[in-house]
């Protein structure tokens, strides 16, 4: 199994690419910025191993795991705009340079191109796949809405606390996992070990 190190840099090398056109730049030029201010990707790697676990990487866990950080991207940008944080990573955020209107518009077509990392997989594993991202991407957005409501509320117990966390963040790194579990053929018992 290669190492997480080695996988990371993989999946760099793989997600340089440009994922957008060119035109019109004042919708695709914001996420290519946001892009490059780089970061841990992760969650992409989390799916390129948990297919490794199960068999050698499928061709399509690059996609699928192209989808999720692209994903992961788009709730960052719409976080930064719910926070409304002026940076990211030490530079400024997509709304704080190019305007709240075209960030909320740039983070919708960055969901839209996941989409379409999903729909270049083999149709033995849409179904599945695209399943799970669904009901992972509903969670996620439940646990950025519990965290909103727990800025209004004077007490949030550890308990609701750790509920939002989870789905905020947790579910997506388990599904991440769980997804690359189903592309390398894993059973419904292990793939499930994964989450």
């Amino acid at each position: 199994m290669q190492s997480f190190e080695l996988l990371s840099q993989k999946f760099a090398l793989h997600f340089e690419q440009p994922h957008f056109p060119n035109e019109p730049s004042s919708l695709y030029e914001p996420n290519q910025y946001f892009l490059q201010l780089g970061g841990k990707r992760i969650r992409p790697v989390l799916c390129l191993m948990g297919n490794e676990l199960f068999d050698e990487i499928n061709p399509d866990a690059w996609h699928v795991a192209t989808a999720i950080e692209l994903f992961h991207n788009f709730t960052l940008i719409h976080d930064d705009i719910m926070d409304k944080a002026p940076l990211r990573r030490g530079n400024e955020t997509v709304h704080a340079k190019f305007g709240e209107n075209t960030a909320l518009l740039a983070g919708d077509v960055m969901l839209v191109a996941a989409y379409d990392c999903l729909n270049k997989i083999n149709t033995s594993y849409i179904r599945s796949i695209i399943g799970l991202f669904n009901k992972t991407a509903s969670e996620v957005c439940e646990g950025q809405q519990l965290d909103m409501d727990f800025e209004k509320t004077d007490n949030v117990s550890l308990d609701d606390y750790l509920h939002m966390i989870e789905l905020k963040t947790s579910v997506l790194l388990a599904a991440s996992l769980k997804m690359g579990s189903i592309l390398g053929g894993a059973s419904q018992r292990n793939q499930n070990l994964t989450v």
